[in-house]
């Protein structure tokens, strides 16, 4: 007898190929429309496939108007344009140069005191360490690295407010050979010396147990010794180096940077591509560092060595930050410095620059009858 299929169940029914064609298509859409979510259907071939060309910037990885809208920027109340501003971003404005000076220099003793107190707090050589813990901490090379990521990061947070001088020799030579407004330059340095002065604070808090334990105590701060730690933050003379050849050691590497920060700005002259300035910055420092920095430290800017200073005689350091080898801080990262700075700028002037705004290519006033005569 054959077997009865009526209560056969219906999973185990077959359907004939027509019938599963006119069921797949009974609702208008194919088998995918069940499966893919409909904001992955609802997508265009441009919208997947977008023109390089026409894609939008995003923050943090490129810079866009802040009244540019884009999918992942919300211009806000950016767009308004009938109101006024704000209280705080109206005195920002009217200080936004001497803030950025601020700043700037506040990043070049983040890092470059930072590492000094990273490495010279912690690195005690392969005697005593493993070569692991060596590469933890770093070594003097990554000082001279870190002094000129420091001087980078400075010009990129404020070169495109203030010029990024962020040094009072910068100021001073700008105001000499390039016409910078005479009365800016106090403002420019008294922001720059305390921006060095908070980011001694700042690196002095991060560090302060390692300098309690180097020094012997928590109570123990000293400038001069064979546990002091003032060296760290500020710049002295190398043992037995006579004065004169510390001043000349900062003249010399002070005419340097000079020189090459007035090449890196002359566009008769092979300057670097927009937004690059930073990184030849960085080079220079590196250079100056490796080549001319140990008979002082190249302190070469009066800021970076004095308002360290300042953070250390508020956190007991004592007076001898200021006394120590007949007030050295005056004459050598201040006095020498400039000195040497305006040498190198009027060395370069002289030598190369041809654009008219320096004093030494001031074009000479001719008299009209002179004029007439000649005509």
């Amino acid at each position: 007898m054959p077997p009865d299929t009526s209560e056969t169940s219906p999973l185990l029914q077959t359907q004939a190929p027509h019938a599963r064609k006119s069921h797949r298509t009974a609702s208008g859409t194919s088998w995918r429309s069940d499966i893919i979510p409909r904001r992955l259907r609802s997508q265009s071939l441009h919208e997947v496939h977008p023109d390089p060309d026409t894609v939008a910037p995003q923050l943090p990885a490129s810079a866009i108007a802040p009244d540019q809208e884009t999918e992942l920027h919300h211009t806000r109340w950016a767009t308004r344009n009938n109101a006024q501003p704000n209280i705080w971003a109206s005195f920002r404005h009217i200080w936004k140069q001497e803030i950025a000076e601020f700043w700037g220099t506040f990043m070049i003793i983040l890092f470059g005191a930072g590492v000094e107190c990273q490495v010279g707090l912690h690195y005690r050589g392969r005697t005593e360490y493993s070569d692991h813990t060596i590469a933890a901490y770093g070594n003097h090379v990554l000082g001279r690295l870190s002094w000129g990521v420091g001087v980078a990061a400075a010009v990129w947070i404020s070169g495109g407010v203030s010029g990024g001088h962020c040094n009072p020799t910068v100021t001073l030579v700008l105001a000499v050979f390039r016409g910078f407004p005479l009365r800016k330059v106090p403002g420019f340095i008294f922001a720059q010396v305390l921006g060095a002065a908070f980011a001694a604070l700042v690196v002095y808090a991060n560090y302060t147990h390692s300098i309690s334990l180097f020094e012997g105590g928590d109570d123990v701060r000293t400038v001069i010794g064979p546990h002091s730690t003032a060296g760290l933050f500020f710049t002295f003379p190398a043992g037995q180096l006579t004065y004169l050849s510390a001043f000349y050691s900062e003249f010399l590497a002070s005419a340097v940077l000079i020189a090459l920060i007035f090449a890196l700005a002359d566009k008769g002259n092979m300057s670097p591509p927009p937004r690059t300035q930073p990184f030849a910055l960085f080079l220079v420092i590196l250079g100056i560092g490796s080549a001319l920095g140990v008979n002082t430290g190249y302190a070469i800017n009066g800021a970076r060595d004095t308002g360290p200073r300042i953070a250390l005689a508020i956190v007991g350091y004592g007076k001898e930050v200021w006394t120590h080898d007949s007030c050295y801080f005056l004459w050598a990262p201040w006095a020498a410095s400039m000195v040497g700075g305006l040498c190198g700028a009027f060395l370069y002037d002289a030598s190369i620059y041809a654009g008219r705004d320096s004093p030494l290519n001031r074009p000479v006033s001719v008299k009209h009858d002179e004029e007439e005569a000649v005509v």
